[in-house]
């Protein structure tokens, strides 16, 4: 059945067929991996709900993509779980309209404070009950327990990457990452103000965050990066986030928040364009870099893939299927010509591929074992 279910895998989404005992261990691995994610996640908070914690864990999977990369144990680190449930606290606090900009503008000096030095002057009961300044746009009761939830993500991390001049870079790109999120701000047009991104910083911030998301998960799984392995990430980083951008169209569109594809249609024009170009830089060459130290060649008598080879062939593959899924899903926006042309693409007809819901299928098929 397990070959069977693989067999399936492959064909659906174009990645070459291989047999090899150590893909099933890995499958094994993940599901359990997952599991342990979701338990602990609920373990530290009882009120997060599955589908924050469902979200938080889509770069779990890219984390652990990475230690096979790397021929490291396959395990749920510290800094993987802190890493990870970062997102929905801090997500939710940056693009909360219930939190004032002076709130958001205060949290960015702390949290970059602690990011980088693991200290800062921190503390909810003076901080925020004494503060005299915008005392009235600080909601304090709200903020003040999920602050603390964010700082303790940030020692999660430290059990794991000591604070020294070795483990600087691991730190740095926390706080990268954490001014990309906070500079995505500026994405969100203001009606009231006239203030609108313009395309050019759009298609700029969102490299940034997408590229600057990868490269510190990354370094939270080696600890260094040669510059080839950052600009890889860049690369995988910028066409994850437009994924994700694509998906989130109609959310976006409500909240004026601008993305390449929110800003294009804003324009006048079908998503015809940025589409057709995202599909084509997933399969570009980048995306399948082959780096010096890839180790364990598949024993597979039809192929000599390395196993990071074929994990960076399944995610891009994968990617694709993602993109084909949020396309179907939008059809009004693209012209009828590019629509026939990417239902044609899909190995999934269009009528089915908008109502499976893939990622969260393949998720719980991982996490349930089912094959």
């Amino acid at each position: 059945i397990r070959s069977k279910g693989f067999q399936l895998f492959n064909k659906t989404f174009n990645i070459p067929s291989l047999n090899d005992p150590c893909l099933y261990q890995i499958y094994e691995s993940l599901g359990r991996i997952t599991n342990q994610f979701l338990n602990r996640g609920k373990e530290y908070d009882s009120k997060i709900n599955y589908q924050e914690l469902y979200k938080a864990g889509r770069t779990v999977w890219f984390m652990i993509a990475f230690q096979v990369q790397l021929n490291l144990p396959l395990v749920l680190t510290d800094s993987i779980f802190g890493y990870n449930m970062l997102y929905p606290y801090t997500d939710d606090f940056i693009d909360s309209n219930q939190v004032s900009k002076e709130t958001k503008i205060e949290f960015k000096k702390i949290f970059h404070d602690i990011l980088l030095h693991g200290q800062s002057t921190y503390n909810p009961n003076a901080y925020f009950r004494e503060k005299q300044s915008n005392v009235n746009h600080l909601n304090i009761e709200i903020h003040a327990d999920r602050l603390e939830k964010i700082f303790d993500m940030v020692k999660f991390i430290e059990n794991d990457w000591k604070r020294d001049e070795k483990n600087r870079g691991v730190y740095m790109s926390l706080a990268t990452i954490h001014e990309s999120q906070m500079k995505s701000i500026l994405q969100h047009a203001n009606i009231e103000d006239g203030y609108q991104p313009t395309m050019t910083f759009i298609e700029q911030i969102s490299a940034e965050k997408g590229g600057a998301s990868l490269i510190a998960a990354a370094f939270l799984i080696e600890g260094q990066l040669t510059r080839a392995k950052m600009a890889y990430l860049e690369y995988l980083g910028f066409a994850f986030q437009l994924l994700d951008d694509l998906q989130d169209f109609h959310e976006d569109m409500k909240n004026n928040h601008r993305t390449i594809f929110t800003q294009t249609f804003l324009d006048g024009k079908t998503l015809d364009e940025p589409t057709g170009r995202l599909i084509q830089y997933c399969y570009s060459s980048p995306a399948f870099k082959i780096f010096p130290n890839d180790q364990h060649t598949i024993s597979d008598s039809k192929n000599q893939y390395t196993l990071a080879h074929y994990v960076r062939i399944s995610m891009m593959m994968f990617a694709i299927i993602l993109i084909l899924e949020a396309a179907s899903q939008l059809k009004k926006y693209y012209s009828k010509q590019f629509y026939q042309d990417l239902s044609t693409l899909s190995p999934i007809p269009f009528d089915q591929l908008k109502t499976i819901s893939v990622e969260e299928k393949i998720w719980a098929i991982v996490q349930n074992q089912w094959f």
